[in-house]
Formats: C-alpha cells, sequence, structure tokens
C-alpha cells in the first residue's frame, strides 16, 4: 500500500510541475499562417531549389548560347635572329650562305564573325534553356508544395497533441477527485479497498498517459522546428484557432487541378524540351554558314628575304560553307530516337494526368468525409458530455459501478479526441486540394 501511495505522490509531484512550468514559462504562440510563411523562407530544401533555379536562369543569356555576333580584337609581335643559310631555285640568285639574319612581324585586326546559318540550332538550343528554366521554377513551386502540406501536418500534430493534453488533464484531474473522496470513504469505512486500488489504478493509467503524451508533443514539436530550420523557441506552442472552407466545388477545383497542377505542368515542360532537343538534333544535319570580316595593320621585316620590308593594311573578308555528311546521317539517328523519347514523355504525361485525377477525386471525398464527421462528433461530443455529467452524479451516489463510470469518462476523452482528429484532416484535405489545384502558395502568400 506504501508503494502505491508513494507512486501516486511521484504522479502529483511531475502534474505539479508540468502545470506550474507551462503557467510561469513564456510561450511563443504560432499560427498556421506564420509555420506556412516561415517555411517558404527558412526551409533548406526550398533554399536549394531556389539556388538552382538561379543558375539554369544564368544561362538564359544569348551571348552564352553563341547567338549574337563575335567582336574580337587581336595583336602579336615576333622577332627572330639567327644564321640563315638560303639556296634559290634558280641562279639568277646567289646563294646566301651563314649569314647573319634578323626578322621580325607586327599583326593587329578587328575580327568580327557571325554565324548565318546552323540550321537554327542555336534559336532551338535557346528556347530549351527557356523551357528548362520554366521547368526548374516549376520542380520549386513543387518543393514549396509539399512542403508546406509537411508544415501543415506536423502544425496540426502538435495542435491535435496539446488539445489531447488539456483532455487528458481533465480526465486526471477527474481520476484525482475520484482517488481522494474513495480515499476518505475508505479511512472512513465507507469503500472498500478494492475500489480504492481500482481509482488508484486509473489515476497512475492517466498520469502515464499524460507523460507520453507530453514527449510525443515534444517530438512534435521538434520536428516542425526541424522543417523550419530550427528558427523557433523550444518552449513554442501552435494556435487553436481552424478556419475550414466548407464550401469547395468539385468541378471548379477538379478544372483547375487539370490546368494547373504543377506536376503536370512539370511533364508538360519535358515533352516540350524533347521537342526542342528534336529539333535541334535535325538541324545538325543541314549545312553550316559562317560570315568572317578582319580589318587590320601586318608588318613584315626581313634581311634575308626577297622582300625586306612588307606592310599590308586593309580589309579581309570570309564565307565558310561546311556540311558533315556522314555525321549528319549519325545525328538523323539521334533525331529518331528523340523522337521515340517525345512519346514516352507524352506516356507519361497521360499516365501522371490520370494519377493527379485519381489523388484528387480521393482528396475531395476525405475532405467531405472530414466536413460530415465534424457535425456528427460536435453532436456525439455533446451527448457524452451529458452521458459522463450524468455517470459522475450517480457514481458519486453509489448508483453507478466503477466499470461504467470509468467507460463514461474515457468515452468523453475519446469524442474529444475524435472531433479534433476529424477538424484537422479536414483543414489537411482542405490544403491538400489547394495543392493540387496548384493554389496553396497563393493562398499562403496573400
Amino acid at each position: 500500500m506504501k508503494k502505491y501511495k508513494l507512486l501516486i505522490k511521484i504522479n502529483l509531484i511531475i502534474c505539479l510541475l508540468f502545470v506550474l512550468s507551462k503557467s510561469t514559462s513564456a510561450q511563443q504562440e504560432l499560427s498556421l499562417n506564420d509555420a506556412l510563411a516561415i517555411t517558404i523562407k527558412k526551409n533548406i530544401d526550398i533554399k536549394i531549389k531556389t539556388h538552382e533555379l538561379q543558375q539554369i536562369k544564368n544561362y538564359e543569356n544569348v551571348g552564352f548560347l553563341g547567338v549574337l555576333p563575335r567582336l574580337k580584337i587581336n595583336g602579336s609581335v615576333s622577332g627572330n635572329e639567327g644564321v640563315s643559310n638560303i639556296k634559290f631555285a634558280t641562279d639568277q640568285f646567289p646563294g646566301i650562305e651563314d649569314a647573319d639574319s634578323e626578322s621580325k612581324s607586327i599583326n593587329s585586326n578587328i575580327e568580327f564573325s557571325y554565324n548565318i546559318f546552323n540550321g537554327l540550332a542555336s534559336i532551338y538550343t535557346y528556347q530549351k534553356i527557356k523551357t528548362q528554366s520554366n521547368l526548374k521554377s516549376t520542380e520549386l513551386s513543387i518543393e514549396i508544395e509539399q512542403t508546406l502540406l509537411k508544415t501543415a501536418k506536423q502544425f496540426f500534430d502538435i495542435a491535435y497533441l496539446q488539445e489531447k493534453n488539456k483532455i487528458i488533464n481533465e480526465l486526471l484531474s477527474v481520476s484525482k477527485e475520484r482517488y481522494g473522496r474513495i480515499k476518505v470513504q475508505n479511512e472512513f469505512g465507507n469503500a472498500s479497498l478494492l475500489s480504492l486500488l481500482s481509482a488508484e489504478i486509473d489515476l497512475n493509467k492517466d498520469s502515464v498517459d499524460l507523460m507520453n503524451s507530453e514527449f510525443e508533443l515534444e517530438v512534435a514539436k521538434s520536428k516542425l522546428n526541424q522543417t523550419l530550420d530550427n528558427t523557433l523557441d523550444s518552449k513554442f506552442y501552435v494556435e487553436n484557432k481552424i478556419d475550414i472552407n466548407k464550401n469547395l466545388q468539385y468541378s471548379i477545383l477538379k478544372e483547375e487541378t487539370m490546368r494547373n497542377n504543377n506536376n503536370i505542368l512539370f511533364q508538360q515542360y519535358i515533352v516540350e524540351i524533347s521537342k526542342k532537343d528534336k529539333k535541334a538534333n535535325s538541324s545538325y544535319s543541314l549545312p553550316r554558314i559562317d560570315l568572317s570580316l578582319q580589318y587590320g595593320y601586318n608588318n613584315i621585316e626581313s634581311n634575308t628575304s626577297l622582300i625586306l620590308d612588307q606592310t599590308t593594311l586593309g580589309l579581309t573578308a570570309f564565307v565558310n560553307l561546311s556540311w558533315d555528311i556522314f555525321d549528319a546521317i549519325a545525328k538523323q539517328k539521334v533525331a529518331q530516337n528523340t523522337k521515340i523519347e517525345i512519346e514516352s514523355n507524352k506516356l507519361a504525361l497521360i499516365s501522371i494526368r490520370n494519377g493527379i485525377e485519381r489523388e484528387f477525386n480521393t482528396t475531395f471525398q476525405q475532405y467531405l468525409n472530414n466536413i460530415n464527421l465534424i457535425e456528427i462528433e460536435k453532436r456525439n461530443n455533446i451527448t457524452a458530455q451529458k452521458f459522463f455529467e450524468k455517470a459522475k452524479e450517480e457514481f458519486y451516489q453509489g448508483q453507478l459501478n466503477r466499470n461504467d463510470f470509468r467507460l463514461a469518462q474515457i468515452d468523453v476523452s475519446m469524442s474529444k479526441n475524435r472531433l479534433n482528429q476529424a477538424l484537422y484532416n479536414a483543414k489537411i484535405a482542405e490544403l491538400n486540394l489547394y495543392r493540387l489545384s496548384g493554389k496553396i502558395i497563393d493562398d499562403v502568400t496573400n
């Protein structure tokens, strides 16, 4: 018996310390909108995707692709000093043997070059990179959407556990009252030892449940804080205000989903990129025409040449045509493979569309079910509360046994938990519908 009393005292002290710590420590309140806004700003995975988008945008410059003309300034100076031996092909010029020789050369020019035609490969490559930029932007949106939904789930896990702790505290309070009453009755011989032990067991169970729930709450807070890049103080708590839009229209949301869903858009960009690859590969089988213009100065001096000093100043133009016939045949094979890739990507797009449609239908049904459950659980909670109050009254009057009273006590607690779970599930389903329809980011940022 002393062992049971010691355990009761320890549990009471733990609960008292918990209540005091909650009342004395300053805690940071976090709303859902605040959590989602912090996620966009602080989440590491979102930052990484943002950097990847910035990298691909740096390649959008047409100069990087060689589409613009090139203008270069060239210059060189060279000199030579040594011994020369020269024998001419005709006897009209005497040969030179072991003569000291000196020569120097000065060259400078401005060169303008431009690719007149390359089968439009540069244009297609530029269009491909623009599409890749859109692809990366969509990938970033997908990452943000998934992380926002993850944040919302973690937020409501905390909200649920916070409310669960309140419910367990209420349960614990009733168990304490019951134990205290039966203990007094036992001392006066009006209650059996079995009834006292039974009350003590229920009190211990409620105390353990509270401790386990508190641990689960701390774990849930740690997960959310990790998603928010450890932005929050460890003693934060979440706001338990839930605004659910109960008037979402199936047909409107489904149309928006099939038009704006980022997973569908992502695959559409992949199809576009493969089409650009096909055009670029086809263009490589065509000839290439380049234009080059040079305006420059050239001076050569040599004491062993027939021409001792030569200076040139003027314009030189080149038009170059090249066509690799055999390589063009290989490129045609590549183009054929690209065509097959396009068809595969189109099939993947159909599969993704079907998958998104199924997910939307399932999520919308979950949304409707939880909306209906909320109303049912509200009514059930009122009934369970009334039943418990009546059971409590009859139990203390000796008209109800311990098992029936405990059952009524647990029923009212479970009813509250089910109501909270239905509220949170309905809100998560709503946010998931916004994610599927491409609206969750706008919903958060507006």
